[in-house]
C-alpha cells in the first residue's frame, strides 16, 4: 500500500510541469517501481487528469521516467483521448456549420470550450459538447428532429440529442434558475455577458463565451457539482489555465463585482488559492477576491483528492433516492461554508424534481 500523500504529491507535481513547465523535483520520483507509477496512473485516471498527468511524465528526466510497460498502457489511454478529442471536434464542427447554414449562431460552452486554453487541447478529457443557439433555441432543436434525430426533453434546461455517437446538449438555460437566489442572479447575468462571444478557435463557424461569462458559469457550474458530490483535479485546472490565459484580457472589475453580487466570491477566491498553492497558478493571476480562511482551502482541497466516484450499484427508486440523500447529508458542511446555496433549499428542490421526473433518479453525472 503506498502513501496516499505521496500519491497526490506526485500527481500534482506532473501536472504542475504539464501545465507551467514547472521545474521537476527529482527526489519525488526517484526510486519508484511499477507499482508506484500505477498508484499515480489510477489516481490521475480517478481525478480526470490523465492525459495531461502523462504530459508531465514526459518532461521528466528519463532517469525517473516509469517503465516502459507503464508508458505504453499511459500512453495507449492517452491516444484514445486525443482520438475522441478530434472526433467531437470534428463533430461540433459539422454541427456549427449546419446551424451557420440555417442562420443560427452556435456558442460551444464547458469542455470544449475550456480545452483551448491547455498546452495541448486534446488532453482536456470531456464528456457532452454543449451549446448554446443565441437564442434559438428552438429552431435548433426544429432542425435537427427534420433530419430524423431524436430530441429529448426529460430536463428543462437544455434538449439533448446524438450526433455520430456524442451526446450533444442544446442549452435553454445557462443555468437552472428557479434553484434559488444565486441561481437566479446567475441567469441573468450569463443573458447580459452572452453577446461578447468570440470565434472559436479549434471549431469553425462555431464561437466561445467571453472571460467575463467564463468567470462566472464556470465557477457555478463547479459550485454546483462541488456541493453535491465534490469536483475533481480537472475543473481545478480549469480554473488555473482560464484565470492563466484571460487575467489580461477580461474586465476584471466586472468579474469580481459579478462574483460578489451572486454570493460566488467565497468559492472562486477557495479555489483560486487552490490553484496557486497546490497547482502553481501565479498569484499575480489573481482575482481580487476576498480572501478565504486557509483552513477551508486545505479541507475543501482534501475534499477534492479524497473524490469518491464508485459506480452506484443498482436499487429500487426509493433505495436510490434514500441513498442519495443521505450521501448529500454528509456534504452539508459544503454548503454551511463553502457554496451560496441551502442545503436544506436543495434537498427540496431535488425531491421535488424527483417526484416529477422519477426516471432523473438513475441518470448518471456528465
Amino acid at each position: 500500500m503506498h502513501d496516499k500523500k505521496k500519491i497526490e504529491k506526485r500527481l500534482l507535481a506532473l501536472l504542475r510541469l504539464a501545465l507551467w513547465r514547472e521545474p521537476q523535483e527529482p527526489t519525488l520520483f526517484e526510486g519508484m517501481d511499477d507499482e508506484a507509477w500505477n498508484a499515480v496512473y489510477k489516481k490521475s485516471v480517478e481525478q480526470g487528469v490523465l492525459a495531461f498527468a502523462f504530459d508531465g511524465v514526459k518532461m521528466l528526466d528519463a532517469e525517473l521516467q516509469p517503465s516502459i510497460d507503464v508508458k505504453i498502457q499511459w500512453g495507449y489511454n492517452v491516444e484514445n483521448i486525443e482520438k475522441l478529442y478530434k472526433h467531437k471536434v470534428s463533430v461540433a464542427t459539422r454541427l456549427a456549420k449546419l446551424y451557420a447554414d440555417n442562420g443560427i449562431r452556435t456558442m460551444i460552452m464547458k469542455g470544449l470550450s475550456i480545452a483551448r486554453y491547455y498546452p495541448v487541447a486534446s488532453h482536456r478529457q470531456f464528456g457532452d459538447i454543449d451549446i448554446f443557439l443565441m437564442g434559438d433555441y428552438e429552431q435548433g432543436n426544429k432542425i435537427i428532429a427534420e433530419m430524423g434525430a431524436k430530441i429529448k426533453y426529460s430536463f428543462f434546461v437544455h434538449s439533448e440529442f446524438t450526433a455520430s455517437g456524442v451526446n450533444i446538449e442544446n442549452h435553454r438555460w445557462f443555468v437552472n434558475p428557479y434553484v434559488n437566489r444565486c441561481a437566479t442572479y446567475v441567469q441573468h447575468a450569463l443573458e447580459q455577458l452572452v453577446d461578447g462571444v468570440r470565434p472559436h478557435p479549434t471549431v469553425e463557424q462555431a464561437y466561445a463565451p467571453s472571460a467575463e461569462f467564463d468567470a462566472l458559469f464556470l465557477t457555478r457550474h463547479s459550485s454546483w457539482h462541488y456541493a453535491r458530490e465534490s469536483i475533481h483535479l480537472r475543473e481545478l485546472c480549469d480554473w488555473a489555465v482560464f484565470l492563466h490565459n484571460e487575467y489580461d484580457n477580461m474586465n476584471r472589475t466586472l468579474a469580481e463585482r459579478i462574483l460578489r453580487e451572486s454570493g460566488l466570491e467565497r468559492y472562486a477566491s477557495i479555489l483560486t488559492d487552490i490553484c496557486c498553492k497546490y497547482l502553481g497558478l501565479a498569484t499575480d493571476k489573481r482575482l481580487a477576491l476576498a480572501s478565504a480562511d486557509s483552513t477551508l482551502v486545505e479541507r475543501v482541497m482534501n475534499d477534492i483528492l479524497s473524490y469518491d466516484e464508485t459506480e452506484q450499484a443498482k436499487r429500487g427508486v426509493l433505495a436510490t433516492f434514500y441513498h442519495k440523500i443521505t450521501k448529500r447529508w454528509a456534504r452539508k458542511w459544503c454548503y454551511d461554508e463553502v457554496v451560496p446555496d441551502s442545503f436544506f433549499g436543495n434537498i427540496f428542490y431535488s425531491a421535488k424534481n424527483y417526484l416529477l421526473h422519477p426516471a432523473a433518479i438513475f441518470k448518471a453525472k456528465s
